[in-house]
């Protein structure tokens, strides 16, 4: 199959699962289905590669960055939300809301856990994709996604389905994120946006804009922009003045602000070359 074909396969499944998505009765129909869709086309892709490989080490790559994660991550997905909504607790909105936030807080543990891939792949980085994305590298990492690379190495490689993974969380965070909304109700503003950093990065923010008089004309208080930024990211302060003393203590006192202006200023000189 080539780059057409795969294009062509995605978008047909793309289109059935929003169809089941409304022919579905309930949760538990629609996770079998789209589960035995999405490996329906695994199936079908693995027999391709198995059979006719690839042309190039390119196309090699494009097939495990790009291909296969996204019908694996689908996959992952429909097995999480099965997982996620047959343990979901019956009662009242605030035990589900707690449930489904610390749900989240596991999704977020996985992303620290695989930071260095998921920068890599969120800012479409290529210098690393010979290693990342070619079958047959040794990866050395002690990871649960590396079982399928030594059960089945003819189609995978050592990063693909952590990149599969990335992706399924990704769409887990934004479900569970409405799924939390409509339990606190619409009036109320629910965030999907999650702050993976160290939370003393993002008080490096709120201390610089409190201390910039960026907010509300400098009329708003260090605790009234932090709790902003806790509604908004989803994170939560323990101490934010015990971190100030935090950061004053550290060697490099504004390392992530630092770490911004340096990523910003790249991006900017690498559109001028």
């Amino acid at each position: 199959m080539n780059r057409h074909s795969y294009k062509e396969t995605i978008r047909s499944l793309e289109e059935t699962l929003t169809q089941l998505k409304t022919q579905a009765q309930d949760f538990v129909e629609l996770t079998e289905k789209a589960m035995g869709l999405c490996d329906s086309v695994m199936s079908k892709f693995r027999v391709s590669v198995l059979k006719y490989g690839f042309s190039s080490e390119e196309e090699e790559i494009h097939f495990f960055k790009h291909v296969k994660p996204k019908i694996e991550s689908r996959f992952i997905f429909y097995t999480e939300l099965f997982i996620l909504e047959a343990h979901r607790p019956d009662g009242e909105c605030k035990v589900q809301v707690k449930y489904l936030q610390n749900e989240i807080a596991k999704l977020c543990t996985y992303q620290k856990d695989n930071w260095e891939l998921y920068q890599y792949y969120k800012r479409s980085k290529t210098d690393l994709d010979h290693i990342y994305f070619l079958r047959g590298n040794l990866d050395s990492r002690i990871h649960e996604d590396n079982i399928s690379c030594y059960c089945d190495p003819n189609f995978c490689t050592g990063y693909d389905k952590t990149v599969a993974r990335i992706m399924a969380n990704d769409q887990l965070k934004k479900y569970i994120g409405n799924e939390i909304r409509k339990l606190k109700g619409s009036t109320e503003f629910v965030s999907n946006l999650y702050w993976t950093n160290p939370n003393i990065d993002a008080l490096e923010i709120v201390y610089s804009l409190f201390l910039a008089n960026a907010i509300n004309n400098g009329k708003a208080s260090r605790i009234e922009i932090a709790r902003a930024f806790e509604k908004m990211f989803n994170i939560k302060f323990k101490d934010i003045y015990g971190t100030f003393k935090e950061m004053r203590g550290r060697s490099e006192q504004i390392s992530f602000l630092k770490h911004l202006i340096e990523v910003l200023q790249k991006r900017m000189d690498d559109m001028d070359e």
